[in-house]
Protein backbone atom coordinates (compact mmCIF):
# COMPACT_ATOMS: atom_id res chain seq x y z
CA UNK A 1 0.00 0.00 0.00
CA UNK A 2 3.07 2.36 0.52
CA UNK A 3 4.62 1.28 -2.78
CA UNK A 4 6.67 4.36 -4.47
CA UNK A 5 7.05 6.21 -0.86
CA UNK A 6 9.58 6.63 1.35
CA UNK A 7 9.41 7.25 4.97
CA UNK A 8 6.86 6.45 6.15
CA UNK A 9 5.81 7.34 10.38
CA UNK A 10 2.44 6.39 11.91
CA UNK A 11 2.12 7.30 15.56
CA UNK A 12 -0.48 8.54 17.94
CA UNK A 13 0.31 11.76 19.31
CA UNK A 14 -0.72 12.84 22.63
CA UNK A 15 -0.53 16.96 23.29
CA UNK A 16 -1.48 19.99 25.29
CA UNK A 17 -2.54 23.36 23.65
CA UNK A 18 -2.83 26.65 25.25
CA UNK A 19 -3.36 30.13 24.49
CA UNK A 20 -0.11 32.20 24.81
CA UNK A 21 -0.52 35.40 26.37
CA UNK A 22 1.89 38.45 24.37
CA UNK A 23 3.28 38.77 27.71
CA UNK A 24 5.24 35.37 28.01
CA UNK A 25 8.29 34.04 26.57
CA UNK A 26 9.90 31.08 26.53
CA UNK A 27 12.17 32.04 29.51
CA UNK A 28 8.86 32.37 31.78
CA UNK A 29 8.11 28.67 31.22
CA UNK A 30 11.48 27.89 31.84
CA UNK A 31 11.12 29.80 35.30
CA UNK A 32 7.62 27.87 35.89
CA UNK A 33 9.32 24.07 35.22
CA UNK A 34 12.14 25.20 37.61
CA UNK A 35 9.66 25.05 40.45
CA UNK A 36 8.38 21.57 39.78
CA UNK A 37 11.36 19.49 40.10
CA UNK A 38 12.28 19.11 36.51
CA UNK A 39 14.98 19.08 34.18
CA UNK A 40 14.71 20.62 30.92
CA UNK A 41 17.18 21.70 27.84
CA UNK A 42 16.28 24.42 25.55
CA UNK A 43 16.44 23.58 22.13
CA UNK A 44 17.67 25.85 18.84
CA UNK A 45 14.81 28.19 17.80
CA UNK A 46 13.35 27.08 14.49
CA UNK A 47 10.97 28.27 11.59
CA UNK A 48 8.67 26.57 9.18
CA UNK A 49 6.13 27.05 6.86
CA UNK A 50 2.93 24.74 6.82
CA UNK A 51 0.47 24.79 3.92
CA UNK A 52 -2.79 23.19 4.30
CA UNK A 53 -4.69 21.39 2.04
CA UNK A 54 -8.49 20.84 2.19
CA UNK A 55 -11.11 20.28 -0.97
CA UNK A 56 -13.66 22.89 -2.37
CA UNK A 57 -16.11 21.70 0.18
CA UNK A 58 -13.75 21.30 3.32
CA UNK A 59 -13.48 17.65 3.88
CA UNK A 60 -11.04 17.22 6.04
CA UNK A 61 -12.19 20.57 7.78
CA UNK A 62 -15.41 19.15 8.73
CA UNK A 63 -14.47 15.75 9.93
CA UNK A 64 -11.40 17.21 12.13
CA UNK A 65 -8.57 15.95 10.06
CA UNK A 66 -5.42 18.51 8.24
CA UNK A 67 -3.22 17.33 5.83
CA UNK A 68 -0.20 19.63 5.43
CA UNK A 69 3.24 20.00 4.02
CA UNK A 70 5.39 21.20 5.84
CA UNK A 71 9.05 23.25 4.71
CA UNK A 72 11.83 23.60 7.41
CA UNK A 73 15.28 24.39 5.70
CA UNK A 74 15.69 22.55 2.47
CA UNK A 75 13.33 19.32 3.91
CA UNK A 76 9.76 19.15 2.78
CA UNK A 77 7.76 16.38 4.71
CA UNK A 78 3.59 15.89 4.40
CA UNK A 79 1.47 14.92 7.40
CA UNK A 80 -2.06 13.53 7.69
CA UNK A 81 -3.78 14.06 11.63
CA UNK A 82 -7.32 13.02 12.77
CA UNK A 83 -8.36 13.48 15.88
CA UNK A 84 -9.07 10.27 18.13
CA UNK A 85 -10.65 12.19 21.33
CA UNK A 86 -10.03 15.06 23.47
CA UNK A 87 -10.09 15.42 27.09
CA UNK A 88 -10.20 18.82 28.42
CA UNK A 89 -6.86 20.52 26.80
CA UNK A 90 -5.17 17.53 25.76
CA UNK A 91 -5.64 15.72 22.33
CA UNK A 92 -5.11 12.39 21.01
CA UNK A 93 -4.27 12.30 17.37
CA UNK A 94 -3.39 9.58 14.69
CA UNK A 95 -0.62 11.20 12.50
CA UNK A 96 0.94 9.71 9.66
CA UNK A 97 4.21 11.67 8.05
CA UNK A 98 6.28 11.51 4.62
CA UNK A 99 9.27 13.19 3.09
CA UNK A 100 8.77 14.20 0.02
CA UNK A 101 11.28 13.07 -2.44
CA UNK A 102 13.52 15.06 -4.28
CA UNK A 103 10.83 14.81 -7.19
CA UNK A 104 8.37 15.29 -5.12
CA UNK A 105 9.59 18.33 -3.75
CA UNK A 106 10.44 19.99 -7.31
CA UNK A 107 6.41 18.82 -8.45
CA UNK A 108 5.67 20.76 -5.07
CA UNK A 109 7.61 23.81 -5.18
CA UNK A 110 7.65 24.13 -8.81
CA UNK A 111 4.12 23.38 -9.34
CA UNK A 112 2.31 23.50 -6.13
CA UNK A 113 0.92 19.75 -7.03
CA UNK A 114 1.22 17.67 -3.96
CA UNK A 115 1.63 13.80 -3.99
CA UNK A 116 -0.13 12.18 -1.35
CA UNK A 117 0.21 8.65 -0.81
CA UNK A 118 -2.40 5.81 -1.29
CA UNK A 119 -2.88 5.08 2.48
CA UNK A 120 -3.48 8.35 3.22
CA UNK A 121 -5.56 9.50 0.52
CA UNK A 122 -7.76 5.98 1.26
CA UNK A 123 -8.49 8.05 4.76
CA UNK A 124 -9.78 11.23 3.12
CA UNK A 125 -12.99 10.48 1.34
CA UNK A 126 -12.56 12.74 -1.50
CA UNK A 127 -15.64 11.84 -3.40
CA UNK A 128 -13.44 12.86 -6.81
CA UNK A 129 -12.43 16.53 -5.26
CA UNK A 130 -8.99 17.85 -6.09
CA UNK A 131 -7.45 19.05 -3.06
CA UNK A 132 -6.16 23.07 -3.14
CA UNK A 133 -3.82 24.86 -0.60
CA UNK A 134 -6.32 26.48 1.65
CA UNK A 135 -3.93 28.24 4.68
CA UNK A 136 -0.51 28.92 4.98
CA UNK A 137 1.06 28.94 8.38
CA UNK A 138 4.32 30.77 9.26
CA UNK A 139 5.56 29.55 12.69
CA UNK A 140 9.03 30.48 14.79
CA UNK A 141 9.10 27.89 17.35
CA UNK A 142 10.85 28.14 20.52
CA UNK A 143 11.36 24.43 22.17
CA UNK A 144 12.25 22.99 25.37
CA UNK A 145 12.64 19.15 26.06
CA UNK A 146 11.45 18.47 30.06
CA UNK A 147 12.63 15.70 31.86
CA UNK A 148 11.30 13.72 35.15
CA UNK A 149 13.15 11.93 37.13
CA UNK A 150 9.90 9.05 36.83
CA UNK A 151 10.24 8.61 32.80
CA UNK A 152 8.09 11.23 32.09
CA UNK A 153 9.93 13.25 29.07
CA UNK A 154 7.69 16.44 27.05
CA UNK A 155 8.18 18.59 24.20
CA UNK A 156 7.24 22.37 24.92
CA UNK A 157 7.08 24.61 22.57
CA UNK A 158 6.12 27.90 22.30
CA UNK A 159 4.51 28.85 18.25
CA UNK A 160 4.76 32.62 17.44
CA UNK A 161 2.49 32.37 14.26
CA UNK A 162 1.47 34.32 11.03
CA UNK A 163 -1.55 32.45 9.63
CA UNK A 164 -2.09 33.48 6.17
CA UNK A 165 -5.73 32.67 4.73
CA UNK A 166 -8.38 33.70 1.92
CA UNK A 167 -9.01 36.94 4.38
CA UNK A 168 -5.98 38.20 4.67
CA UNK A 169 -3.01 37.70 7.59
CA UNK A 170 -3.36 36.82 11.50
CA UNK A 171 -0.76 36.54 14.57
CA UNK A 172 -1.67 34.04 16.93
CA UNK A 173 0.51 32.58 19.46
CA UNK A 174 0.25 28.86 21.48
CA UNK A 175 1.97 26.62 23.67
CA UNK A 176 2.25 22.96 23.04
CA UNK A 177 2.52 20.27 25.14
CA UNK A 178 3.61 16.94 23.60
CA UNK A 179 4.36 13.57 25.07
CA UNK A 180 7.51 11.82 24.21
CA UNK A 181 7.26 8.93 26.98
CA UNK A 182 5.70 8.08 29.94
CA UNK A 183 2.37 8.33 31.09
CA UNK A 184 -0.86 10.33 30.18
CA UNK A 185 -1.31 11.56 34.14
CA UNK A 186 2.24 12.51 34.17
CA UNK A 187 1.31 14.85 30.91
CA UNK A 188 -2.07 16.08 32.44
CA UNK A 189 -0.66 16.93 36.28
CA UNK A 190 2.86 19.30 34.29
CA UNK A 191 -0.21 20.89 32.50
CA UNK A 192 -2.27 21.59 34.99
CA UNK A 193 0.58 23.10 37.04
CA UNK A 194 1.95 25.35 33.87
CA UNK A 195 -1.61 26.18 33.40
CA UNK A 196 -2.59 27.64 37.27
CA UNK A 197 0.59 29.29 37.49
CA UNK A 198 1.11 30.93 34.48
CA UNK A 199 -3.22 31.40 33.97
CA UNK A 200 -3.38 29.59 30.76
CA UNK A 201 -6.45 29.48 28.23
CA UNK A 202 -6.74 26.06 26.69
CA UNK A 203 -6.35 26.29 23.01
CA UNK A 204 -9.91 24.13 21.85
CA UNK A 205 -8.67 24.10 18.23
CA UNK A 206 -6.40 22.49 15.76
CA UNK A 207 -3.83 25.13 13.92
CA UNK A 208 -5.26 24.36 10.89
CA UNK A 209 -9.28 25.18 12.69
CA UNK A 210 -7.86 28.21 14.25
CA UNK A 211 -6.49 29.60 10.94
CA UNK A 212 -9.53 29.01 9.14
CA UNK A 213 -11.70 30.86 11.54
CA UNK A 214 -9.36 33.37 11.87
CA UNK A 215 -8.60 33.68 7.91
CA UNK A 216 -10.16 31.23 6.09
CA UNK A 217 -13.62 30.24 4.86
CA UNK A 218 -14.43 28.51 7.79
CA UNK A 219 -18.03 30.05 9.35
CA UNK A 220 -19.28 32.22 6.50
CA UNK A 221 -18.91 29.73 3.54
CA UNK A 222 -18.66 25.98 3.79
CA UNK A 223 -21.19 24.04 1.19
CA UNK A 224 -23.06 21.61 3.25
CA UNK A 225 -24.09 19.10 0.24
CA UNK A 226 -21.96 16.23 1.28
CA UNK A 227 -22.20 16.53 5.42
CA UNK A 228 -19.26 15.47 7.39
CA UNK A 229 -16.28 12.35 6.22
Amino acid sequence: MQTGFHNNREKTEVEAKFICPDGLGLNDFLVAIGTMNLKYTRENPCFQTDSYLDTSDYTLLKSDAALRIRQRGESYVGAYKSCVKQLDTIFERKELEWTLSNEETKLWTEEKKPTIPPIVLEKLHLLGQELRKVLVVETQRYTATVIGNDGFKAALSLDDVIFRGHKGQKTYREIEVELLSGQFEQLKQFTSSLQNQLKLQPAIDSKYKKGMILVGKYGTKISPQHGSQ
